[in-house]
């Protein structure tokens, strides 16, 4: 499994946010510490849900999600001052669970930002344009989390994911990649 995972590439994948990492997320090593990697992962996740699956965050919806289980594999290291590509995909949606897949690339050069990759409109429209300028580069780190969605106030598991969050979602769910590829989302943190 760890060496699918660490041949990912940025093709791979169909919803990115660019990231400049902070001088405090350098750890005593000199490398990004693994707490980071968490922080960026739980960051991507939910600017999706929020901003294209309708996941209200103002305590306004009787649904939310709980993270049941997270893992990442690293590959190798990134560190500050570095401008990386935060990738992802969902890999499954269940009655009331998603599983997400995350993928760090970078670090790459400011000319190769989405400054100069950015549309007239400021946002890539095209995998393509990532790839060109960062599938030589082997992917950082793979990782992800399960949310479970759930009524807030009981914690059972929902019967069905509401409707939005599941249209969201299968936008840029894996088995619909070949349909995807080309009308992927890109922002920045």
């Amino acid at each position: 499994m760890a060496q699918v995972l660490k041949n990912r590439k940025v093709e791979d994948y169909s919803y990115f946010v660019e990231y400049q990492t902070q001088w405090s997320d350098n750890d005593q090593y000199g490398h990004l510490n693994n707490s980071v990697y968490n922080h960026l992962i739980d960051t991507i996740i939910n600017k999706y849900l929020i901003e294209h699956a309708s996941l209200n965050v103002k305590g306004e919806s009787s649904t939310i999600g709980l993270v049941v289980e997270s893992h990442a594999a690293f590959f190798r290291s990134l560190s500050f001052p570095s401008r990386i590509l935060l990738a992802m995909k969902v890999v499954s949606i269940g009655r009331s669970s998603v599983r997400y897949e995350v993928g760090v690339f970078g670090p790459f050069r400011e000319e190769e930002s989405s400054s100069s990759l950015a549309t007239s409109s400021g946002t890539t429209s095209r995998a393509s344009q990532w790839k060109d300028h960062l599938s030589t580069q082997q992917v950082a780190m793979v990782g992800g989390f399960t949310h479970v969605f759930v009524d807030e106030r009981t914690r059972k598991p929902v019967k069905e994911l509401p409707s939005s969050l599941r249209i969201g979602l299968n936008a840029i769910y894996e088995e619909n990649e070949s349909s995807q590829k080309d009308t992927v989302t890109q922002s920045k943190l």
